[in-house]
């Protein structure tokens, strides 16, 4: 129980440390583009967006999303809908004359630069199909591709292979808040779940003992001791 007190101390202790901004990596990365109200001329009509992805489907889906982004110094329509239960997200040609192709490797890797803020290398680029669990990337949908960067903060970026839109980013700082965030919810497998026997048991035996803590506590500092008041004598 020590060891699992010490854990949840310094796990504690580095959470207070860096703000979340920083372990995200969001300060190795650009904001998305704002949307550029002066391409909205000639963009194709929301029902001419959804006729593309019934053709590029074939198949019944439902809709869940659509909205005008801006990337790449050009405006798309962004749909996000669920066909087979999965769900999917799409960019739609500013013409609406089709879907934009899924990214390939080199466009990917080229993406992946733009994302950055400062000049690097790319180290790898690497199709993800899987993640096993307690991976770095998990929780999400994939597939997607993951771009590696030879950087000081071991950075890598994980993009939606259709959009290129950046959905993580993973760093040096954030994998050791990931393996402190194990020890402090006690989940060993999958880093996620803290909702499980082990750390409930765990927090009431924690509780237990700063509780036994303050009251011995009272019960021996002289703050509150009685104090035994002498009777004054008879006369």
């Amino acid at each position: 129980m020590a060891l699992q007190i010490i854990a949840w101390m310094s796990s504690g202790l580095f959470f207070s440390l860096f703000p979340i901004t920083e372990i995200r990596g969001e300060h190795l990365t650009r904001a998305p583009d704002k949307l550029d109200v002066s391409q909205l001329n000639g963009m194709a009509s929301p029902a001419d967006a959804l006729n593309v992805l019934d053709e590029h489907i074939r198949g019944d889906w439902e809709l869940d999303s659509a909205r005008l982004i801006t990337m790449g110094g050009s405006t798309f329509w962004r749909v996000e809908g669920v066909a087979d239960n999965r769900t999917f997200t799409r960019l739609i040609q500013p013409d609406g004359q089709g879907v934009v192709p899924m990214l390939s490797a080199a466009e990917a890797e080229r993406k992946a630069l733009d994302w950055m803020q400062e000049s690097v290398k790319a180290a790898e680029v690497e199709w993800l199909e899987s993640s096993p669990p307690g991976s770095e990337f998990r929780g999400r949908n994939l597939p997607v591709w993951k771009v590696s960067f030879e950087h000081p903060e071991g950075i890598n970026l994980y993009l939606d292979p259709w959009t290129g839109e950046l959905l993580a980013r993973r760093t040096d700082r954030w994998r050791i808040f990931d393996f402190f965030w194990m020890l402090h919810i006690m989940d060993f497998d999958t880093r996620d779940d803290f909702n499980h026997l082990l750390l409930q048991i765990a927090s009431a035996l924690g509780l237990i003992i700063a509780l036994s803590g303050v009251v011995y506590w009272t019960m021996t500092t002289k703050l509150f001791r009685r104090r035994n008041v002498p009777r004054k004598a008879r006369a």
